[in-house]
């Protein structure tokens, strides 16, 4: 309830989240087709919606610019403080508390973003109406990396025997050092199949678009130790050490595409 509060008012550009602008925007062309009485062919019609997704994506991205969030970060910052202030009452060990810059493009929750017309293609958060980082998602690269390092991290926090001692809360955006939050990547497949065989005199590209954050937006990442977990820790594994995997791990990439270089992060300095 005081989250929507606090957020009510912040929406950037529209009066609703970018979900329900998502879909209005897409009723909206559809009513479109309908009014030109348009009889496309499959071929057609994925083109249409692909040019739809690209043109959409473009204009949710204008819609982030950073002199237009400026209020709406302020309220994630503050909103994150009181977490913060309200774990440390509770008992809780804030092992990580600390803001993380994209290096690279990060591309999380990227479903299908190519064939559903009303997937974002980013996790976002529709009461602050942002994007957001999952604290599974964080999690999950750190017990990655603790398992190829063969860490005694990766079984306190991959284990399905008993709650990880270990919560990552999701992470938000709180500061945009570059021009905007949004970004529309693209991937453009030039070859399609004909009688099973790639036809290069046929290709023509297909434009692929999806939502990113680009490089040089900053969120604030939170990990915390549980009480009833520290009530018995013995100091092994440490904690340091824990520190020193999630710096590792979101330096490797959080999210999709990590292997193509997206989503690397690094802490703010």
């Amino acid at each position: 309830m005081a989250m929507t509060c606090y957020f009510r008012e912040a929406l950037p550009a529209t009066d609703m989240n970018v979900s329900s602008f998502l879909k209005c925007k897409f009723i909206e062309k559809v009513g479109e087709g309908l009014k030109s009485q348009k009889n496309l062919h499959a071929e057609e019609l994925s083109r249409e919606l692909n040019r739809f997704r690209h043109d959409i994506a473009k204009e949710i991205a204008d819609l982030y610019f950073r002199d237009k969030i400026a209020n709406l970060l302020n309220l994630v910052r503050r909103h994150i403080d009181e977490v913060a202030k309200a774990l440390t009452e509770l008992g809780y060990n804030l092992v990580v508390n600390e803001n993380y810059v994209t290096l690279t493009p990060l591309a999380i929750g990227l479903r299908n973003p190519y064939t559903e017309p009303l997937e974002i293609s980013v996790s976002w958060e529709p009461y602050m109406n942002l994007p957001f980082i999952p604290g599974s998602s964080l999690k999950g690269a750190v017990a990655s990396l603790a398992f190829l390092k063969r860490s005694k991290w990766h079984e306190l926090l991959s284990s399905k025997k008993q709650a990880s001692p270990i919560v990552f809360l999701d992470a938000y955006p709180v500061e945009v050092y570059g021009n905007r939050l949004l970004g529309v990547d693209v991937i453009n497949p030039h070859y399609r199949e004909v009688d099973g065989r790639i036809s290069e005199a046929e290709s023509r590209p297909t434009l692929l678009c999806f939502l990113v954050i680009p490089k040089g937006v900053a969120f604030r990442v939170m990990a915390c130790a549980t009480r009833r977990w520290l009530a018995s820790y013995r100091g092994n594994p440490s904690l340091e050490e824990l520190k020193t995997l999630i710096g590792q791990a979101f330096s490797r990439g959080v999210g999709a595409k990590t292997s193509l270089g997206y989503g690397r992060l690094a802490p703010r300095r």
